[in-house]
């Protein structure tokens, strides 16, 4: 007869599934989720054992002397740990967890972690604790509300990194019983790279450009108006014709045709320099020309090659490109090739 190979395949995927009960190990959690009975944990704290040795202590004693008031002290005391063990169990139940969203930061800076949960059982929630294994955060929750709580995390390099599995905890109210529930939901942030400081000057340029770096339209003579086109950026509209219902135009300036056009490339950083510090000069390039408003390319090896563009959407992805560089054995072993220290040994 045939082994059942069904039978076979579930018992092999039982301790997965055990373990993902337990530890909620898989970022498999969808937001909103509000934390019910199945995924609470309950056990006695450090204070929570000592009390039950107390206690074990009083009742020996009070059966050793027959001592009548001991034992209501000793039930009095068993009551008490009884009912904190319900009151740390409602502090957590229902608790829901509306959203997690982190900040946009350079490597060396704080990464900000925000997380928004919601009480739904018109009760006040005391000291929540909130924590991963970089961070943590007391919050208290009032009813019927959002609170937000704010997990701070230092140093983290360069690259796209997991925010992990959050913890919501609690020991309320004497701090007998710690209850506590997990959230694991499969977000990420990108850290990139330090912009180097100060910037360097650009040295890519297209096939037509032959001379400085675009001005800025602020230091232009004007000259006329143009139709508007959806690359123009919201400072050159001519906001008085848009008001007078005109239509859509554009300011053009007179020096408008001798704007060089930037590329920025890995190519054109210093062969000698290592990647961290190549990968922050063409940060540093991405960042001033957002703030110059200027248009530019943008290659990397490796990574897709974006076209001439700027905007917020065109410097968000360049960043994310350089967050999430790898460098490639090929490419390193041929910038090995190409630095000052090994031509000089040719």
């Amino acid at each position: 007869m045939a082994p059942d190979l069904s039978d076979a395949a579930s018992e092999t995927r039982k301790p997965n599934r055990f373990a993902q009960r337990l530890f909620r190990t898989a970022a498999e959690d969808e937001l909103p989720l509000t934390i019910q009975h199945e995924r609470i944990y309950i056990l006695p704290s450090g204070r929570g054992m000592a009390f039950i040795c107390v206690i074990a202590i009083m009742l020996m004693a009070s059966i050793n002397y027959g001592l009548n008031l001991g034992y209501a002290l000793c039930f009095i005391l068993i009551g008490l740990f009884a009912a904190c063990l319900l009151a740390t169990y409602k502090n957590l139940a229902n608790i829901s967890f509306l959203s997690v969203a982190t900040n946009e930061t350079f490597a060396g800076s704080n990464l900000q972690v925000t997380v928004r949960i919601s009480e739904e059982a018109n009760r006040y929630r005391s000291s929540i604790r909130l924590h991963n294994k970089h961070a943590s955060t007391i919050v208290d929750a009032k009813p019927k509300a959002v609170t937000e709580a704010q997990l701070t995390i230092a140093d983290l390099p360069r690259g796209r990194h997991a925010i992990g599995r959050l913890t919501l905890s609690s020991d309320f109210p004497l701090g007998l019983w710690r209850g506590w529930g997990y959230l694991h939901t499969p977000v990420n942030a990108s850290i990139y790279p330090k912009p180097e400081t100060p910037a360097a000057a650009f040295e890519g340029y297209s096939a037509t450009a032959g001379g400085p770096a675009a001005r800025r339209t602020g230091e232009q003579e004007f000259t006329g108006l143009k139709t508007y086109e959806n690359s123009d950026s919201p400072s050159r509209v001519a906001w008085k014709q848009v008001a007078s219902g005109a239509g859509w135009f554009s300011k053009q300036f007179e020096a408008e045709a001798e704007q060089q056009e930037i590329a920025i490339r890995w190519q054109d950083t210093p062969a000698h320099m290592g990647v961290e510090q190549r990968l922050s000069r063409m940060c540093a390039w991405v960042v001033r020309a957002k703030e110059e408003n200027l248009a530019h390319t943008f290659e990397l090896p490796g990574s897709q090659t974006l076209s001439l563009a700027s905007g917020q959407q065109h410097y968000k992805a360049c960043l994310l490109a350089l967050a999430n560089y790898q460098m490639n054995p090929a490419d390193s072993a041929a910038n090995h090739r190409t630095t000052p220290s090994n031509l000089n040994h040719g």
